[in-house]
Formats: C-alpha cells, sequence, structure tokens
C-alpha cells in the first residue's frame, strides 16, 4: 500500500577563508528558527511558498575563492563552497528552503508504509542546457553511474537497492532498508546529470568538455578563471521553476571583505567573527545570523595513542581546557560551548541531558593524579608530552597550551599545511588534531558518517579509528528509524556515548553572519535544516528565483 507523502502542487567552513583547517558539510545546517521541532524529512505542507517580489537583479557579487571546476565529479570537497557551486548547474529530486524539504525535479512523491520503496513524478518540459529532454531514464542513469564513478559529496547511495523507470515521468528507488534521510539527505543531495553526456564518459574527474556543465538548473557557467577563483554564472532563462531574478552571479576573490563591500566589489559576504558585524551594521549593511549554528570547532584524538586510548585522559583534558573563554575570545560573541556529545546546543537534536564537562582544573589535576601523571619539581607531568596538530595559524591551540599548563602538561603545537594535515589523519600521525567544519544543523545521520568514516570531507570524516560498538549498532538504528520521537530517543543515546569516551572535543560552535547590500538583493534566507546536508550559508539558489506558483 502507498503512504502519500506529498500532493502534486508546484512548490517551490565552509572552506573557511578564516579557518584555513577547512570545513565540511558533514550532514546536517541553519534553520530560520532554533526549537525543539527537528528539520523534516518530508516536503513543506501543499501550499506553494510566497513566490519572491523582488526586482529583476542584474548581477549579484559575492565573497568567494577557488573550489574548483563545478561539475559533479570536480569539483573541490575541501568545503561546501564547491557543492554550492555545482548546485547552480546542476538539480536534484528534492531541495530546501527556509521552510524545509520541497519538491524540484521531482514535483510529487509516494512512500510505501514500510519505508522501503519511494514513487517520484516528476516535473514535466523540463530542459537541459543544450535543449534536450531531461526524463526518468536521466534520474535512472544517474544513480547507477554514481556507483561506479561516485559523485564528489556526500549522499549515501549504498542505501539504494535499485532505481526503476516506470515511464518518462514516473521513477521508483527501492532501498535496502529503511533510511530516515532520504528526502533530504540522499535525493537532496546527488544531482541528476544527463544521460546523453556522461554515459560515454569513463573518466568523470578529468572531462572538461563543455558538456561537462550541461545541468538543468538556473544557472550556466559563464567564466570560470581557475587561477584568481572567480567564477561568473548566467541565468537560464528556460529554467523550469520559473523565472531567475539575479541575471548574473560573481563569486570574486576578495582578501579584505568588509573593505571590498564598502568600495563595492562585492554585495554579499560571510563572517564568523561578531565584531565584523558589528563593524558592517554600523556601515549600513544588513546581517543575517546563522541558526542553528551548523559549525564545530574541535580537537580530534587519536585513540590508537598509548595514552590518548584511554578516555580518563581525554577527560582531564576536557575539564583543563576552559572554552567558554576560548569561544569568547575566538568569535566575539556570546559563547556557545562545545557540547561533549558533538550536537550543538542550538540543534533541535541536542540532548539536554547530555554529559557535560564544565571547566574544573582541579578535577583535571585529580584524574591526571590518579592515571600516574606526577608533577616534578616544576610542576610539569614529564611523563605526559602531547602534541596538538593544526593547519593552519590558529589561536584556539595557543590558548589551549597555555591552559593545560596550568595542569601541568607541556602541549607542543604543530602546523602543517593542508595537504600534509590531511596525510597525517588518514595515517593516524598526531595526538590531537584541531580542526573546524560546518554540517551539524540539519539531519543528525552526520554523526553516524562522522564517526564511521564516511562523510565526504576529510576534515568531518575522521573517526575511522572509533570502535564503538554500542555507538555503531544506535547509529544504524536512528538511520532506520522514521518515527520522529523514537528516533529522537536513540540520537540522545548516541550523544551519550560521545560524551562518555570523547573520541573528540568539541570546543564550541560557531556562529556564522551574512553580511549584504539590502539595496542591491535583500531575500537571503537562513535555509531550514541548512543547504544540501548542513550548510548554514545563504547561497541558495531558491532565494534567486521567482519560484511559479
Amino acid at each position: 500500500m502507498l503512504k502519500k507523502m506529498h500532493k502534486p502542487a508546484a512548490l517551490m567552513m565552509l572552506s573557511l577563508a578564516l579557518f584555513a583547517a577547512g570545513c565540511s558539510a558533514g550532514n546536517g545546517a541553519s534553520g530560520s528558527t532554533a526549537n525543539d521541532t527537528p528539520a523534516k524529512n518530508t516536503p513543506a505542507a501543499d501550499t506553494a511558498p510566497a513566490a519572491s517580489t523582488a526586482a529583476a537583479v542584474d548581477i549579484l557579487k559575492i565573497a568567494g575563492s577557488n573550489n574548483g571546476y563545478p561539475s559533479p565529479f570536480a569539483f573541490s570537497a575541501s568545503g561546501p563552497f564547491g557543492y554550492l557551486r555545482n548546485s547552480f548547474i546542476f538539480d536534484t529530486l528534492t531541495w530546501k528552503d527556509d521552510k524545509g524539504v520541497i519538491p524540484w525535479l521531482a514535483k510529487s512523491w509516494d512512500v510505501t508504509d514500510n519505508g522501503l520503496t519511494y514513487t517520484f513524478k516528476l516535473e514535466e518540459n523540463v530542459k537541459w542546457h543544450d535543449g534536450q529532454a531531461f526524463t526518468a531514464d536521466d534520474v535512472v542513469f544517474s544513480f547507477n553511474y554514481y556507483k561506479t564513478y561516485p559523485f564528489n559529496w556526500n549522499g549515501d547511495i549504498s542505501q539504494i537497492k535499485s532505481v526503476d523507470k516506470v515511464n518518462d515521468l514516473t521513477v521508483v528507488f527501492h532501498l535496502n532498508n529503511k533510511y530516515a534521510p532520504f528526502l533530504s539527505d540522499l535525493v537532496g543531495i546527488v544531482p541528476i546529470i544527463p544521460k546523453h553526456v556522461w554515459e560515454k564518459v569513463t573518466k568523470p574527474a578529468e572531462y572538461r568538455d563543455d558538456a561537462a556543465l550541461v545541468g538543468t538548473g538556473p544557472y550556466k557557467l559563464k567564466k570560470y578563471d581557475s587561477a584568481t577563483g572567480q567564477y561568473l554564472f548566467a541565468a537560464n532563462e528556460q529554467f523550469f521553476k520559473g523565472q531567475v531574478m539575479v541575471k548574473e552571479v560573481a563569486f570574486v576573490a576578495a582578501s579584505n571583505k568588509l573593505l571590498a563591500l564598502q568600495n563595492g566589489e562585492i554585495d554579499e559576504t560571510y563572517t564568523s567573527s561578531y565584531a565584523d558585524v558589528q563593524t558592517a551594521e554600523k556601515a549600513g549593511f544588513k546581517t543575517i545570523k546563522s541558526e542553528p549554528t551548523g559549525s564545530v570547532v574541535r580537537i580530534s584524538f587519536n585513540l590508537d595513542h598509548p595514552k590518548l586510548g584511554d578516555k580518563r585522559l581525554r577527560q582531564a583534558l576536557a575539564y583543563a581546557l576552559n572554552r567558554e573563554e576560548i569561544s569568547s575570545k575566538i568569535t566575539g560573541g556570546k559563547p556557545m560551548v562545545g557540547s561533549a556529545g558533538v550536537v550543538p546546543t542550538d540543534s533541535p537534536w541536542y540532548n539536554k541531558n547530555v554529559k557535560q564537562y564544565p571547566y574544573d582544573p582541579a578535577q583535571a589535576e585529580k584524574i591526571l593524579d590518579e592515571l600516574g601523571y606526577k608533577k616534578n619539581a616544576n610542576g610539569v607531568r614529564e611523563d605526559l608530552k602531547l602534541s596538538v596538530m593544526t593547519s593552519s595559524t590558529m589561536p584556539d591551540a595557543t590558548m589551549m597550551k597555555e591552559m593545560l599548563k596550568k595542569v601541568g602538561i607541556e602541549l607542543n603545537l604543530v602546523q602543517l599545511d593542508a595537504a600534509a594535515f590531511a596525510t597525517a589523519l588518514g595515517e593516524n600521525k598526531y595526538d590531537i588534531a584541531l580542526t573546524g567544519h560546518i554540517g551539524a544543523s540539519g539531519d543528525p545521520d552526520y554523526l553516524r558518517l562522522w564517526f564511521s568514516g564516511k562523510a565526504a570531507n576529510m576534515w568531518s570524516s575522521r573517526g575511522k579509528s572509533l570502535q564503538l560498538e554500542e555507538f555503531h549498532k544506535l547509529a544504524e538504528q536512528q538511520m532506520q528509524e522514521l518515527d520522529e520521537g523514537k528516533r529522537h530517543e536513540i540520537v540522545n543515546k548516541m550523544q551519550d556515548v560521545l560524551a562518555e569516551e570523547l573520541p573528540t572535543l568539541v570546543l564550541y560552535h560557531r556562529p556564522f553572519y551574512d553580511i549584504h547590500k539590502a539595496e542591491v538583493f535583500d531575500k537571503f534566507k537562513n535555509t531550514f535544516g541548512g543547504i544540501a546536508d548542513g550548510m548554514p550559508l545563504w547561497e541558495n539558489k531558491v532565494y534567486f528565483i521567482n519560484v511559479k506558483k
């Protein structure tokens, strides 16, 4: 029996410049509100969103950087911006706006009662950029092709058993098991590619023919300068969802973003510094705070380390770090101390009862003494010398060094370039690694991906050595639990395990702020559950379109 999920209706680090350690959209980003209701995996209500009333904008200039060639196989996976550039060109079956999951290339869908079969009705009269018709054949081809040539971002297609064509405008997905975030974090992430272009391509990562950028999306790539990392996208005037209101979108390299805004070189940017927000608002710019935060700055422990493999030492380090002070000094805004359960405290999935580690140097000293790490005459625990590895100059690490010194621990700072940092992570050649990334404000399945090493981004996926059978059992259970209340209970238990075992310690959750010229374009919003799998950013293509009723 089919259970109706949505009636037909025409609804419509980030690779951080400030954080060279990189950021990731693991799985999860920012909603328009933060409350106790989780971001829905089902479509928004059966009412069409209000169409944009904004007048057409000739060009919108956004601060950017080089994120690679924007085909589905060649963009940079070191942060979310490569994916976002790709999403301007290529579409997915579902997408997100400020209310949650919405129809996109699929105009409606049904799901069977057992949650194993989804039937999608596709939009009619959709054309690829080269004029050929989009059909169910392209959908079937795309997911089969990705099994051989993986898409360059997240989207766990291993959950899919098969994709079958019913007719030119209907496809059926059969899943291996129930998968709660299917609509948001699988068919809402993985782009559909044209069969007639890719069926003969055997080296997709190297493919640079003009056809490599043929999509159905609202934009076509007009210019890309790999040397400067600048992009220019031009509107697809035949876009099936409605009129593209912003005619051109330029991503412009800007070393000083606020100065570039003031000089008219760009119209929109982002920052993680509250001081920048205050400066921008005084200068007359409009700002938006990401809600929920969706970002984590954390230390990962090498669990194969002969000393750090003991969770009591990891817990002692947590008590020794004044994370509120670190957060306050680094972000400049209201401190948001990291949760020991990883999920940000403003997320609807946050476990309010999870174990935490308040700043308590006396407790840290007590545990260290019990572990046998005695101080010498100079107050140094000579048998406990540790290193923290970073991929950029991070003041967080310097502050950690001084705080740990107070409890007798010498912390050596090791700074590597991004490539060496990634290699060391992959080979477990570190004690403690400091990194930051996003993707923690949407669907909580990112916890499963992060700690099983399946996330696309190398910084978020460090967790391959996490050997916790209880955690992975819970991770599989939450993934397959379609009852939202029961799923909350399982995710709470996952956070309890992480908080007790501390394979990673989140120092703080860092909000991002959009800064833009409202007189140029004022339709930026937070995307509920984050763009795709949790990007608390504002470059959501849906806001650039006057979506048809």
